[in-house]
């Protein structure tokens, strides 16, 4: 069962955390994600620890992906994910370092997509 989409658009996002109580901070993310009606979140997958990659003298992280509607254009929701991830308390460290919660666009709809400023790849 998969609830009904109430957006034009269709988007798959990653979740990951290996700072604090990574399940907490995945189940936060996905509920402030929801807030304001512009995302709902339509199916989650299970969720995998993985070892940290690049930098990997860290701890392991807890990822999953989630499909979402949407009604916001792939830029507006990267600044939607960002915002989640500072309201979950994420704090800017290093490019490949521990975070508290990443959320990362990983398909939007059938696009292929890099913004100009490169904030953006889809597929990512």
């Amino acid at each position: 069962w998969e609830p009904v989409s109430r957006h034009a658009h269709v988007a798959y996002v990653a979740l990951g955390s290996n700072v604090g109580d990574r399940y907490a901070n995945i189940h936060h993310a996905l509920r402030r994600l929801q807030e304001g009606g512009e995302v709902q979140v339509l199916g989650t997958s299970f969720l995998y620890e993985t070892p940290a990659a690049y930098v990997t003298d860290q701890p392991a992280f807890l990822n999953a992906v989630i499909k979402v509607s949407t009604a916001l254009q792939p830029l507006p929701l990267l600044d939607r994910l960002k915002a989640v991830e500072a309201g979950v308390g994420r704090r800017e460290r290093s490019r490949w370092g521990p975070r508290e919660v990443d959320l990362d666009v990983v398909l939007y709809d059938n696009l292929t997509f890099e913004s100009p400023d490169r904030r953006l790849r889809v597929p990512h």
